[in-house]
């Protein structure tokens, strides 16, 4: 199999100026900044007419488990700090969406697994996101618990950085399970487990699904080599056609394989950038899935060697 890890995507010089535009953080992502303020408002308004009796408990769960699901975007982009580049506030939104369906977590918890998981894609002994592969009856239980795992991962990691992570995040943990725990104590267990541990376990199965397993679904393939570091563009999946449909339902990670090339361009400019793109991507070996194909096919370029590099080993030339 070729390598291509070393020869940069080209972006013509006619490209250049739509290419910058898409992919660079924004002062303000305000389709971020707007799913949040909903995904939040929706969360209190349905907790409230819950808790006062309008709506039954099992009903405002399955509610809750879909406006969870869209918390994912928000907290995602926040992660790479793609809402703002008021790091600050990038921040404060990401924590706020992370704090309501993970109250045991902060922001740098998921920052440093999912770092880790673009630098070591697809390799077993470093991606944290290698846990959420496994034999098919596993893979639910695997999705609803990645938040406990990257908390256990990050607690046996003995790097600099980890323990550091893990020095910040260690109130977060102590407020959320004293809160969890004064809930149930209070006489409120029955409505913590509906209002807040079920349909977040129910999003996570959802998360995990569409924006772990999926785009790597080809990973495990004891055919190809599929790790990052020996083919950059395979390690991830682009998903192609039914997008009237798909963009909203995967938010638009369809298109993971130009977040996993450009992370800091925006979720809702993913397509964008693709179809920008899209011939010079075809040059390259690419895992590509059609419509509501579950497991990409492996696409191996035949006309690799009419692109010519210019400069480094990582993104694009300018």
């Amino acid at each position: 199999m070729k390598n291509h890890l070393g020869r940069p995507i080209v972006v013509p010089p006619d490209k250049k100026a739509a290419f910058s535009k898409l992919t660079r953080i924004p002062e303000y992502s305000w389709p971020a900044v707007m799913l949040a303020v909903f995904v939040v408002g929706a969360v209190i308004a349905v907790d409230v007419l819950a808790l006062s009796g309008y709506i039954l408990l099992p009903i405002a769960c399955i509610v809750l488990s879909f406006i969870y699901y869209w918390f994912f975007s928000v907290m995602h982009d926040s992660v790479h700090r793609s809402i703002s580049k008021d790091k600050k506030l990038n921040d404060l939104i990401g924590q706020i969406v992370t704090s309501i369906y993970a109250p045991y977590a902060s922001l740098e918890l998921f920052r440093w697994a999912h770092m880790e998981h673009h630098r070591f894609t697809n390799d077993e002994a470093d991606d944290p996101d290698h846990y959420v592969h496994g034999a098919w009856w596993s893979l639910p239980f695997r999705w609803m618990t990645i938040d406990i795992y990257y908390v256990y991962r990050l607690m046996i990691n003995d790097k600099p950085q980890a323990k550091g992570v893990l020095k910040q995040s260690l109130p977060y943990m102590v407020i959320g399970i004293l809160i969890v725990v004064g809930l149930i104590a209070s006489g409120y267990g029955v409505e913590y487990f509906w209002l807040w541990f079920l349909p977040s376990r129910l999003a996570f199965i959802g998360i995990g699904f569409s924006f772990f397993w999926l785009p790597h679904s080809h990973w495990p393939n004891k055919d190809y080599e599929l790790r990052q570091s020996e083919n950059y563009t395979i390690a991830t999946a682009v998903r192609l056609g039914k997008e009237w449909i798909l963009n909203p339902l995967l938010q638009y990670q369809n298109y993971h394989l130009i977040h996993h090339l450009w992370p800091t361009t925006p979720f809702y400019n993913n397509q964008r950038v693709w179809k920008l793109l899209e011939p010079e991507l075809r040059l390259r070996d690419l895992a590509v899935a059609n419509d509501f194909q579950l497991v990409a096919d492996i696409e191996f370029s035949k006309n690799a060697s009419a692109e010519k590099s210019t400069t480094d080993t990582r993104g694009v030339t300018s």
